[in-house]
């Protein structure tokens, strides 16, 4: 059973990480909405403990095909920083203290809402 499971929740985060870059891509030509303040995001990811640079990119820790199975708040999402922060609907995945981030009907204590930088 737990061979499945893994099975299927690799499957589902290879999906989700599809569905994220095509996303970028659509937000590249200007098909999707940009974060306004995307720019202030992508700095504080730049002087983040997580972040891993690989050819010239920086990734929200190793890049995700690298390491598809993580904790993402020790380890980072594996996603390019730029794209990451562009995305309106994107958070950090630690806090200001670098704790694990949470979202919920009542806020987000991530880093980017903590600062003030989500304001869309």
């Amino acid at each position: 059973m737990s061979v499945f499971s893994n099975c299927c929740s690799g499957f589902a985060a290879l999906s989700k990480a599809a569905a994220k870059s095509a996303a970028a891509k659509f937000r590249g030509i200007g098909l999707k909405a940009e974060h306004t303040d995307w720019a202030a995001r992508a700095v504080m990811c730049e002087r983040c403990p997580l972040r891993v640079v690989e050819k010239n990119i920086s990734y929200c820790g190793k890049p995700f095909l690298k390491k598809i199975d993580r904790d993402e708040s020790l380890e980072g999402c594996g996603c390019p920083v730029r794209a990451k922060a562009k995305d309106p609907s994107e958070h950090c995945p630690i806090t200001p203290r670098h704790l694990p981030s949470q979202q919920s009907a009542s806020g987000c204590t991530c880093k980017w809402c903590q600062i003030g930088s989500t304001s869309n």
